[in-house]
């Protein structure tokens, strides 16, 4: 969120001037970024969303806004338009702190957003990076281990109340999956939170699937009568995703209007009615018909 934020007010090619709130005090992982100091946003958002340094998330605040508080209002605010009503923001780099809270749901309305930021995309899928933003030039390292894996991102965390947590997309096998794992147990190698996250996809890839249901030129009704049959088929196919454990029939739903609905577990498909082609032709005569039932009576 901070770095979308970030975003709003500013392009990747420009240069800010690095600060901080007065008596800030790095906490948690840093690079250690030199006050007073031109930096590409792109860069900085490098050290924020690859490196995951702490402090790269004060210095994008201080450059959108005059003071933390005024960022934060942003953050929550765009917060309430994502629809993430169970989310509240106390510090824009994540940690623990009172009143500082999402959910698994929040989060994936925020990861959708993160998807159509190309940009944050861009950087997120990155290995590694060169800045010389500490007075040296050094190689800084992306602190997800799954991008050899095809996990092109999005975001690692670790706190001691959220534990670690990871956001990941992956786009391999025609498919794209987000996965989110939150308060997995701190492994010795720190990598319980990559395990889960195979674990989900695994879980995905295996469970969900595009079902065809209906191909090309399937039947799908026949009109009948003493002379013909004619049969009216589909003009299209019909897949759904699906959870594939949950497969049932095709079933008639209504008919309304020249329009026929037919439904398949919670999804509905609607064809619509031609005009027959075939009509009967009934010839007589009036006068005819009634002598004949006269003489009947």
């Amino acid at each position: 969120m901070t770095a979308l934020v970030l975003l709003d007010y500013y392009n990747f090619n420009d240069y800010v001037i690095t600060k901080y709130p007065e008596n800030y005090e790095y906490q948690g992982k840093v690079a250690y970024i030199p006050e007073n100091t031109e930096i590409s946003v792109q860069n900085l958002l490098e050290l924020l969303l690859i490196y995951s340094a702490n402090d790269a998330a004060y210095v994008s605040a201080l450059t959108v806004s005059e003071n933390v508080d005024k960022f934060l209002l942003l953050m929550n605010n765009k917060a309430k338009a994502f629809g993430m009503k169970d989310t509240n923001f106390m510090n824009p780099d994540g940690i623990d702190q009172e009143n500082h809270y999402t959910t698994l749901n929040d989060l994936l309305k925020l990861s959708l957003k993160i998807m159509d930021k190309k940009e944050i995309i861009s950087i997120v899928s990155k290995s590694n990076f060169v800045s010389n933003i500490s007075g040296t030039e050094k190689i800084y390292s992306t602190t997800n281990l799954l991008l050899k894996d095809g996990y092109i991102g999005i975001k690692t965390g670790w706190t001691d109340k959220a534990g670690l947590t990871f956001i990941g997309l992956n786009q391999n096998n025609k498919r794209e999956i987000l996965t989110i794992v939150n308060k997995s147990k701190v492994d010795e190698k720190k990598y319980s939170h990559f395990s889960d996250t195979k674990l989900l996809y695994k879980t995905s890839i295996e469970t969900y699937n595009t079902y065809q249901i209906l191909s090309k030129n399937s039947v799908i009704y026949n009109i009948r009568n003493s002379n013909t049959n004619e049969i009216v088929r589909s003009q299209e196919d019909w897949s759904e995703f699906i959870n594939r454990n949950n497969i049932s029939r095709v079933k008639f739903d209504n008919y309304i209007n020249k329009f026929i609905t037919l439904s398949f577990n919670e999804y509905k498909k609607t064809f619509q009615i031609t005009e027959n082609k075939n009509y009967v032709t009934w010839n007589f005569n009036p006068l005819k018909l009634f002598n004949l039932n006269a003489n009947q009576n």
